[in-house]
């Protein structure tokens, strides 16, 4: 998964949620330094928080 922030590769954190209809997934981004989460509905990628630039 590549960072909103910066487009590098971030690495999963392990940590994992529901959200609704979403499943949350967690990441760092080892180049920025910053935590994000990428959203799936139905085993595709909904969004990011933060935004994707």
């Amino acid at each position: 998964m590549k960072c909103p922030r910066c487009g590098k590769e971030g690495k999963a954190t392990g940590k994992t949620w529901k959200f609704g209809l979403f499943d949350g997934e967690g990441y760092t981004c080892p180049a920025c330094n910053k935590p994000f989460s990428a959203f799936y509905r139905d085993g595709k990628l909904s969004h990011t928080v933060p935004k994707a630039k």
